[in-house]
């Protein structure tokens, strides 16, 4: 089942954008949007999310150097910091930031941003409006979503500095390999004026070995600022759009939109500060595409783990399943030796104890341990009719019997046993313990006697 994004970007009198749809592999743009901005409600809708671009005038921002790296520090300092170069208060904006190049463990670069609440509320609310009731979940400041687009299609670690002359004013941002290390918006004026203020924004930049162009009005002004520029030279924005979907027509006059785009599939990189401050929890703060590059190696990690752990169950059945047909090729073995056919199923174990007491049956051959009579009887035969003694408990254990009782005397546990002896129904009979009567009248004693084999030879 696939949701829709709507990303808008409003501009002066102007609704640019784009539909996006998505599955679970991928995302696509399914329309591009381009209308009056006339609160007339977005048609294609009920969208799934919304996204949309803040103006370069509703904001103010810097590029701050802090001396450290740590994100949490760079969280509480970078409010204070802004506050010192901007006409605005944290008390009456919203205030969002991003790394602006990586950071080390002693020095961070961070794009800052500040928005009045006034100008976001009543953005909110027309996007609302248009958007059918859908909230914005995104907020992405327009110059650095410009600024995505120039760094997302120029080669990895390019040093340059990019120049959009679009019709909300002109966004300069000066990239030295993954860094951004300046950021400039020019106001939109009469063309003569507006080529003037964007050249002497670019001297106030550290020359820089390229000069790219793009944006609605490039081509349009490119005369007349290579003139003011003299020998410096401006090569175009590459054809190749950095996302799919908009081949359509000449996508670099409409960058902004390009990089709503590249946000909103998660390819834009940073710095993307997001005023619609809607991230809580650990991760409150990331940016998408920081999100997405500190989540890639435990992707990585955690694919691996699942692989290793599907091995490992793997190997555990296997090991198991040769087991089991181990144990049941032992269990066959034992009931075909034992059993008089080789029929099986269900009632094996009542089968097998019948079979067991059969044998043991067969085994004891009628000798003293094969019942408690037989002991009895084999006592009564053994014991001579003159000796005085009393069993008062017999214990059989085959192949050995216990038994107690008491004795006028200890001479009369001696000839017990030895009567129990010489009386051949014993293999072996031994006094375990004899001893005074309590009452002081004759001895207690107990024997152990162990029975014969099955044919009567000890």
């Amino acid at each position: 089942m696939s949701s829709k994004t709507l990303a808008l970007a409003l501009l002066p009198g102007r609704l640019r954008g784009a539909v996006l749809e998505s599955s679970i592999s991928a995302m696509h743009v399914a329309t591009l949007l381009d209308a009056p901005r006339d609160g007339t409600p977005v048609a294609g809708g009920p969208f799934d999310r919304v996204v949309a671009a803040v103006g370069a005038r509703d904001a103010v921002a810097r590029i701050l150097a802090l001396p450290f790296g740590d994100r949490r520090r760079v969280g509480q300092a970078v409010g204070p910091a802004l506050e010192e170069h901007v006409p605005l208060s944290l008390d009456d904006a919203r205030l969002a930031w991003d790394a602006a190049a990586p950071a080390s463990n002693d020095a961070s670069s961070v794009l800052a941003v500040l928005s009045g609440h006034p100008g976001l509320a009543a953005l909110r609310e027309e996007l609302a409006l248009l958007a059918r009731g859908t909230a914005a979940s995104h907020l992405w400041w327009a110059p650095a979503l410009v600024a995505a687009v120039y760094r997302k299609s120029m080669p990895t670690g390019a040093s340059f500095v990019a120049v959009d002359l679009g019709e909300d004013g002109a966004t300069i941002a000066s990239f030295e390999g993954e860094a951004l290390r300046a950021l400039r918006m020019v106001a939109p004026c009469e063309d003569n004026l507006f080529v003037r203020n964007v050249a002497w924004t670019l001297a106030t930049l550290p020359a820089a070995p390229r000069l790219v162009l793009g944006g609605r009005d490039a081509e349009r002004l490119r005369p007349a600022l290579a003139a003011r520029l003299g020998a410096a030279s401006l090569e175009p924005l590459p054809a190749e759009p950095p996302v799919e979907g908009l081949s359509r027509g000449d996508w670099r006059s409409d960058t902004l939109v390009a990089g709503l785009v590249l946000a909103a599939t998660g390819e834009a990189p940073s710095p993307l500060p997001d005023l619609a401050g809607t991230a809580a929890g650990l991760l409150a703060g990331l940016p998408l595409p920081e999100l997405q590059r500190e989540a890639r190696p435990l992707l990585r990690w955690g694919a691996a783990a699942a692989v290793l752990g599907l091995l490992t169950v793997g190997i555990d059945y296997v090991q198991l399943f040769a087991q089991r047909r181990a144990l049941e090729a032992r269990c066959e073995q034992a009931w075909s030796s034992v059993m008089p056919s080789a029929s099986g199923g269900v009632g094996r174990k009542l089968k097998m104890e019948m079979r067991l007491g059969e044998l043991g049956a067969k085994a004891s051959g009628g000798q003293p341990g094969g019942s408690p009579l037989a002991l009895l009887a084999a006592l009564s035969r053994d014991v001579p009719r003159g000796l005085d003694v009393v069993v008062d408990e017999v214990e059989q254990s085959p192949p050995v019997a216990r038994v107690a009782g008491h004795a006028p005397s200890f001479e009369s546990v001696t000839q017990l046993q030895e009567s129990l002896r010489k009386g051949g129904s014993f293999a072996r009979v031994d006094v375990k313990d004899v001893h005074a009567a309590v009452s002081g009248n004759g001895a207690e004693f107990q024997l152990e006697l162990s029975t014969l084999p099955a044919g009567g030879r000890p």
